[in-house]
């Protein structure tokens, strides 16, 4: 099957149901000016996604939450240089550091994050190309209807955020000094340990 054209033409949740229905395997890339994005499915499910594949984002999000030592990192960055068929987080997971369902957990946490972003696209074109692997593929496989259901919940909740953070372009930084004691969970101190004063909010 050969599915291509633009996001003016077809919605990129109509394209994800359309995969879905017929349990596609393959890639969906989108593109937008300078933009690439791709989103992995297994059977019409979503197993992995990222708003910009010039970032290895899944192997820095695993980076970025502590998860993974510099022993660890330095191992999977090696077999990445052996192997540029494998991703850095498909080498992480590999390397038997991090319990697999806390992998499969970030990895379904990154999907979701990617086709949130990826919804917001305002234009831009579509290719879907059948059978391609995933080089990070840690075995995550998402309802699609879930995933587009939560970007659309997140898409609403930022309606409301903008006026604290108007553009996505914008940087933020921590409070040096909280005003009460900080209670995280996992997946909001992933989050926070992206926060660095140089990172954008995108």
């Amino acid at each position: 099957m050969r599915l291509e054209g633009t996001l003016d033409a077809f919605s990129l949740p109509d394209i994800f149901q359309l995969l879905s229905y017929t349990k596609k395997t393959g890639a969906l890339h989108l593109r937008r000016d300078q933009q690439h994005g791709v989103v992995h499915l297994r059977d019409g499910a979503v197993s992995g996604a990222r708003s910009d594949v010039g970032r290895q984002a899944l192997g820095r999000r695993l980076v970025g939450s502590g998860l993974v030592g510099d022993d660890a990192l330095a191992d999977a960055v090696e077999k990445v240089l052996d192997h540029p068929d494998s991703g850095l987080a498909r080498a992480i997971a590999d390397g038997g550091s991090i319990e697999p369902e806390l992998l499969g957990r970030v990895a379904a946490e990154q999907a979701t994050d990617a086709v949130f972003d990826l919804l917001r696209w305002p234009d831009g074109d579509f290719a879907f190309v059948v059978d391609e692997a995933d080089p990070d593929d840690l075995g995550a496989a998402l309802p699609v209807e879930d995933v587009v259901a939560e970007g659309r919940r997140r898409i609403e909740a930022w309606a409301s955020l903008s006026t604290a953070v108007p553009q996505a372009t914008d940087v933020v930084t921590l409070v040096p000094l909280p005003s009460a004691e900080p209670v995280l969970t996992l997946p909001e101190w992933t989050l926070v340990a992206l926060v660095d004063g140089v990172r954008t909010v995108a």
